[in-house]
């Protein structure tokens, strides 16, 4: 397949998970050395059709501020499908957990699926929670589906509520519709809330605001995304362990690279 129509591709696929995204859109940009002034354009086209994936924020900016870039792409295509978190969630987590998790979140989805012993209780969000309950029983994977009136109740059963994050700012998280509701249900009742920020998340001042304002969350109730402050959670897990100190500003994981922010003009 020509690069061009791999990452036209790529800029198509909805449900796929991060590692998946990275992994192709690493390798079709590494194929572009023949047209290298198509990157630029390339790069904002991805980020534009999945505005809330950081990780490919995280690829694409380390790929154009590279000196190499398309080594810099191939180095980094299978770094998101080879993350450590899950490794280290599943350490944190006790035996014959019940968690709480909103929505379709991939990094956390893999380690409670591979557990085997963990009960899952998914809150849907946007179709995603129960599109996965669906898959998950398929097979044979224990998940109940919470509809969103019965989850005060719900938390108040489970361990842990796991949140994952989309992206990371300095001190605040981006996550899917209902996060938010959930996290407050459960600080209320005194739960464990985990925030799950894989490989990749962790952006920039610079893209994460531009990320929130192309968003427009502030402005439009239904744009189905919530941002909650890292101090709402007790714990932090990523791809280098897992810790309780919430209070410390997370560390961009890529260089601030401006050109990502310029809208593509065709």
């Amino acid at each position: 397949m020509h690069p061009i129509e791999r990452l036209r591709y790529v800029a198509r696929a909805d449900g796929a998970g991060p590692g998946v995204l990275v992994r192709e859109t690493g390798l079709a940009l590494c194929d572009m050395d023949l047209d290298p002034q198509s990157l630029v354009l390339a790069c904002r086209r991805i980020v534009e059709r999945h505005p809330t994936m950081a990780q490919l924020w995280w690829l694409c900016a380390h790929v154009l501020a590279a000196p190499d870039p398309f080594s810099k792409a191939r180095e980094l295509a299978l770094v998101v499908e080879h993350d450590d978190t899950p490794g280290h969630l599943d350490d944190a987590l006790p035996d014959d957990a019940r968690a709480m998790i909103v929505g379709w979140p991939f990094t956390t989805v893999k380690c409670l699926a591979q557990r085997g012993d963990a009960l899952m209780l998914v809150v849907d969000s946007h179709g995603e929670g129960e599109a996965l309950v669906e898959r998950l029983h398929d097979a044979d994977i224990a998940a109940e589906l919470v509809p969103f009136e019965y989850v005060s109740a719900a938390v108040g059963t489970a361990d842990v509520v796991i949140i994952e994050a989309l992206a990371c700012g300095a001190s605040s998280v981006l996550a899917v519709g209902g996060s938010r509701a959930v996290v407050d249900t459960a600080v209320a009742q005194g739960k464990q809330v985990w925030l799950v920020a894989g490989v990749g998340t962790r952006l920039p001042t610079m893209l994460w605001s531009g990320m929130v304002s192309a968003l427009q969350i502030n402005d439009d109730w239904r744009a189905g995304l919530d941002v909650i402050d890292v101090n709402r959670f007790t714990r932090v897990v990523g791809p280098l362990g897992h810790t309780t100190d919430t209070a410390a500003e997370f560390v961009a994981e890529c260089p601030a690279t401006a050109e990502l922010l310029r809208r593509s003009v065709i």
